[in-house]
């Protein structure tokens, strides 16, 4: 599933390529799963060919982010009124432009096996050929946009095989400016995206990195504010990371890297090891807080090219699952992985350094908040099994 790295790419590739040019012509497909404002409609097909009318000739002025979601700012020529071309992933939405290459490589499927074979036998610039795309739109399109400005000409396709990406055209007053559009929903129910910086650095020339660093209003928690809510939630640490409304962006794949340099098993409920101390942050939070801001801004800083990523992270190593004849996969320094189910999900880590915490509550402190024996022994059973005590899926 693209993630917060992979959706700050495609950002940066529209950045890039399409700021500034027009919509010339739009073709959009009766799909109520892909266009959720159809399944609303009482007259779907109208609806569609209203839309289609709204966005030729406009104008894309700016590109936005904010976790999985990201955006186009679309403007008519001389008219303050701007609207919103708001998307969403799914599970294996992508956007292509024809003829522009993306150094995106999905790792299911052997993916993750090319780029390391890539990073032992690195292809010299004689080897490398870019071959134009004579098929189009390509396989799985779900719509195409033609783009003009002056002479020169773009194609854009949004392509989808499962089709849960989610598009919409939203022109509500609300949404002029991209902190308004973040109080409207789907954004509304979005957590903070541990990817923008407290500090933003205006780049008027970009180039490469992250094409969106504001936060648009809705900054992450600091160090405290994070340990408040790490410790008021009862389920495995994995579940929680993955938990939209509290940690935008973050999918299985950064889920599992951010543990992973945090030192945490996947199943850990920190609020059942961790006591609270007034004005104190554990250790263990402190890592895990740290851990999550450097494996979001770096993955968004090298555009979800995992050839750019630190030679010591999980990320080219964790999806061999399914490969048993090979045995259990390592990281380049060596730690073995394993697989685990959290919360629905298969969550991969290192075993010899991600190890379930002892607990430090006091023994006293134990026996006070226990008011009979049956109370303490169920409590004992949910902390054998912690997997048993996952929350529910967010729906953002």
């Amino acid at each position: 599933m693209p993630e917060v790295a992979e959706v700050a790419h495609v950002c940066a590739l529209l950045k890039r390529n399409v700021l500034g040019f027009r919509i010339k012509k739009v073709n959009l497909s009766l799909d109520p799963l892909l266009f959720p404002v159809l399944k609303e409609s009482k007259d779907p097909n109208a609806e569609l060919e209203k839309m289609k009318a709204n966005l030729v000739d406009l104008r894309i002025d700016s590109v936005g982010r904010h976790g999985k979601y990201f955006w186009l700012r679309l403007n008519k020529e001389a008219s303050a009124q701007s609207s919103v071309l708001l998307m969403h992933f799914g599970m294996t939405g992508m956007i292509k432009i024809r003829n522009v290459k993306s150094h995106l490589v999905f790792m299911e499927n052997g993916g993750d096996k090319k780029i390391l074979k890539e990073l032992e036998e690195p292809k010299q610039e004689d080897d490398i050929k870019v071959e134009l795309e004579t098929e189009w739109p390509p396989k799985f399109s779900k719509f195409e946009i033609d783009l003009v400005k002056d002479d020169f000409k773009l194609e854009l396709s949004f392509v989808d095989p499962r089709r849960l990406g989610r598009v919409r055209l939203i022109s509500d007053e609300n949404a002029a400016t991209d902190k308004g559009l973040l109080r409207l929903p789907p954004l509304s129910a979005l957590g903070p995206d541990y990817s923008k910086p407290e500090i933003v650095k205006e780049d008027a020339n970009f180039v490469f990195g992250d094409p969106d660093p504001s936060d648009h209003g809705r900054p992450r928690l600091n160090l405290h504010e994070f340990n408040n809510l790490i410790l008021s939630k009862k389920k495995p640490i994995k579940s929680l990371l993955l938990d939209q409304a509290y940690f935008a962006g973050v999918g299985n794949w950064v889920g599992d890297e951010v543990l992973f340099h945090a030192k945490l098993h996947p199943n850990e409920i920190i609020s059942s090891k961790v006591e609270r101390k007034s004005g104190e942050v554990d250790p263990v939070i402190e890592r895990l807080y740290q851990s999550l801001i450097y494996v979001c801004e770096e993955a968004v800083k090298c555009e979800g090219d995992s050839k750019r990523f630190p030679s010591n992270w999980l990320m080219l190593h964790r999806w061999g699952k399914a490969r048993k004849k090979q045995g259990k996969a390592k990281t380049k320094e060596g730690y073995v992985l394993d697989h685990i189910t959290v919360g629905g999900r298969t969550s991969c880590f290192a075993p010899e350094i991600q190890r379930l915490l002892k607990k430090q509550f006091k023994v006293e402190d134990d026996v006070k908040s226990s008011t009979s024996p049956r109370k303490r022994n169920s409590i004992d059973e949910e902390e054998e099994k912690p997997v048993n005590r996952g929350g529910k899926k967010s729906k953002v």
